[in-house]
Formats: structure tokens, C-alpha cells, sequence
């Protein structure tokens, strides 16, 4: 038997190799897992807290900004306005908003929304905060009535608003005189009240 056959006969009799191959699991992936189950639960978050979205009709936009203007209840905020376009009709804008989910269930026929700008009358300033911060609109939300998604937006704050207290009365004069909006009225020279409208 010559060398080269001696060789031929150990490579025959060696044991094949067994390739394995090892899977195991890389760090490198948890950060993207973390940051798709964080990003999982914060759009589940914001989808479950979604409002509901109503539309307001005023006849100008004026001092509004989507995006940017609330609309509050006693200071605090209710919902968000998202978008302002005009009416088909270029008679009026509508103005499109998000309420928070909280305040759903005070939307109704007898909601109302009106637009808080400063106002300076008879000697009084009200809405001084918007001078900074912008106007705003004022919601007074309400139990009763039907459930409701389009408004039509008050030109004027309405004379009483919920849980203040208060009543309002029509007088009838041959003459407006001075009075004004926010002219005050008294009684034995205590102010007990103001004038919030006048018409014909």
C-alpha cells in the first residue's frame, strides 16, 4: 500500500463535520420592539380618548385660528378648533372642531357657542385674557335635548349662562338715551345688574 491510498483510507474514516448553526436572540432588536409597542398603546391612547367632531356656523372668523383656538366652560377647555372654511354660500364660515370625549354627552340642540373677544363698553372692559392669549369660543353645554353635531354660533355671549346665578328682564323705553352694552343698572346706587342687548 503506497502513502497516497494510506491517506485516502483516513480521509474515508474520519467522522463528517456537523454544521450547526446557532440562532439566538440579538439585543439589537429589542429597542425597535419597545418602540413599536410604546408607539402601539399611545395610538390606541389617542384613538380611545377621540371626542366627538362638531361644525359651528358664525358669520366671521374673526380672531379664530384652527388649530390653535379652545373652546371653553368656565375656563376650562372643552374641545379644540381644527378647521375654518367659508360656506358654500360665502354667507358665513363654518368652523370645524373636536370636542374632548369627556364633554360628548353635552352636546346637544341646546348647546350653545359664541366667540370671547375683549369688549369695552359703558366704561367696563370684559375679555381682557384675550388680549393675550387670543380669542376663544364659549360653550354653554347642556343636558337636555337631543344629541347634536352642527351649531349655529350666537353673535352676542347669551344673557345667562349655566350655573350662574341671575334672571333677565325686557324693558320698553320711548328712547335709548346713553345706554349701551354693559351699561350698568342699579338699585338705591348698588349695581345690581347690565344691560347685555337692545333692540327695536
Amino acid at each position: 500500500m503506497n502513502e497516497g491510498d494510506s491517506d485516502m483510507n483516513h480521509v474515508k474514516q474520519a467522522p463528517q463535520a456537523q454544521i450547526q448553526t446557532k440562532r439566538s436572540f440579538s439585543i439589537i432588536w429589542v429597542v425597535p420592539i419597545i418602540a413599536m409597542l410604546i408607539g402601539g398603546w399611545l395610538a390606541f391612547k389617542a384613538w380611545s380618548e377621540k371626542g366627538p367632531e362638531i361644525t359651528i356656523t358664525f358669520e366671521s372668523a374673526d380672531g379664530l385660528e384652527a388649530n390653535k383656538t379652545k373652546i371653553k366652560f368656565k375656563d376650562v377647555e372643552v374641545g379644540t378648533v381644527t378647521e375654518i372654511k367659508l360656506k358654500d354660500d360665502l354667507s358665513g364660515v363654518v368652523v370645524t372642531a373636536e370636542i374632548n370625549k369627556n364633554a360628548e354627552h353635552y352636546m346637544t340642540e341646546k348647546t350653545r357657542f359664541w366667540v370671547v373677544r375683549a369688549r369695552v363698553a359703558a366704561g367696563e372692559v370684559s375679555g381682557l385674557g384675550t388680549l393675550f392669549s387670543g380669542a376663544y369660543i364659549g360653550c354653554n353645554p347642556s343636558k337636555s335635548g337631543k344629541a347634536n353635531r352642527d351649531f349655529r354660533g350666537l353673535e352676542k355671549p347669551p344673557v345667562v349662562t349655566s350655573g350662574l346665578p341671575g334672571r333677565h328682564f325686557m324693558l320698553e323705553t320711548g328712547t335709548l338715551g346713553s345706554l349701551d352694552v354693559g351699561s350698568p343698572v342699579y338699585y338705591r346706587g348698588i349695581k345690581v345688574g347690565k344691560v347685555i342687548a337692545y333692540d327695536f
